[in-house]
């Protein structure tokens, strides 16, 4: 029988030494590669959250996306890169981030009601409502959430639960200048004047230069027969537009159309090519401007905005029939017909009953 080495003893406790001090040091660089990724992680989100502070959406969008990638589903970084998108109306991509961050965080109801928003946004209106329902399970609505509900029912082309949801958006939150403002937009298409008034006065209340709702109180007016008190607040809408980055065309459009009602042919031209200039691809703006052109004689300029109408909206019988009128003038007798020929058409599928 061999005798045992003694030296054999050692030679393991001395690999077994080795070999923990491996497992200790694989152990220590896991750990670090953990710091540093989670140290990455939130640098990046940081970086993110400071870029998004200062509107550098872009950049910042970047960033939250780079810290998804090093820890994912473990920070809100694509809540974070979602608000990113929206602002910089990126709709698809915010849907993408807010659908990949519902998936590790199912019940974040400020998820679901920024999913909600951006599905309205797309217009895809009875999926944003959906999802409203989801969320309200999560979290009560506040008076903006009770204000999207409500638009989605204006895409929808229900105005009764439109008005209905807007309204318990200001009774939610009375000071909504916003959901004020479109439920005066919902009372004025049911042609609820009264109700219409006091919201857009009740606008006007929270901001006294509201351009807006100056505009549709001047069509309050106009439709109650009141010219000259609706071109003055058409007027107004205008002056107090003027400073905006994003001026709305509406109320030189509705100054300009009033007036040629008004007989002030030459007066409305400017204010037309004005709407035009802003909304070049309105069909309504170019219908105007094109008449307002075709009533002064200048046929050159009326045949190209009416022809421009027609093209933008070409199931629009008036377009059709003034460019008809442009082409008599013109002693182009056979589009004349053709123009004039669509127009009864159209009209007369406009009065034949729908298909319930």
């Amino acid at each position: 029988m061999k005798q045992a080495d003694p030296r054999a003893g050692k030679r393991n406790r001395g690999g077994s030494a080795v070999l923990r001090i491996r497992v200790l040091v694989s152990f220590l660089v896991a750990c670090l590669c953990s710091v540093a990724s989670s140290a990455q992680t939130s640098g990046d989100l940081a970086l993110g959250l400071s870029e998004f502070s200062k509107g550098n959406f872009t950049s910042a969008a970047a960033l939250f996306a780079r810290a998804e990638e090093t820890a994912p589903g473990t920070t809100d970084a694509l809540l974070y890169a979602s608000k990113a998108h929206i602002h910089l109306e990126q709709f698809t991509a915010a849907e993408g981030a807010l659908r990949r961050y519902l998936l590790a965080h199912a019940a974040s109801g400020d998820a679901l009601y920024l999913l909600g928003y951006v599905l309205h946004r797309e217009g895809k209106a009875a999926e944003s409502l959906e999802t409203y329902t989801k969320a309200a399970q999560l979290r009560t609505p506040i008076g903006d959430d009770l204000k999207i509900v409500g638009l989605n029912y204006v895409l929808l082309n229900d105005y009764p639960d439109a008005i209905k949801w807007l309204e318990k958006a200001v009774e939610t939150e009375p000071k909504n200048k916003e959901a004020w403002y479109f439920l005066g937009r919902a009372y004025y298409t049911k042609s609820r004047l009264p109700e219409a008034r006091k919201a857009f006065l009740t606008v006007l209340e929270s901001d006294p230069r509201d351009a807006k709702a100056e505009n549709n109180l001047g069509l309050i007016l106009e439709s109650e027969a009141q010219p000259d008190a609706a071109m003055d607040a058409y007027r107004k809408a205008i002056q107090w537009q003027e400073q905006s980055q994003h001026p709305s065309e509406q109320p030189y459009l509705n100054l300009g159309s009033l007036l040629m009602e008004q007989s002030q042919v030459g007066a409305a031209v400017a204010l037309l090519q004005k709407a035009v200039e802003l909304a070049p691809k309105d069909a309504i703006c170019r219908l105007k401007l094109g008449t307002a052109y075709l009533r002064l004689g200048k046929l050159a300029d009326a045949q190209r905005d009416l022809e421009k109408a027609v093209q933008f909206a070409p199931d629009d019988p008036a377009a059709h029939y003034q460019l008809g009128k442009l082409y008599k003038e013109m002693k182009a007798l056979d589009r004349a017909k053709k123009e004039f020929d669509r127009t009864a058409e159209l009209q007369s599928r406009a009065a034949s009953p729908q298909p319930q």
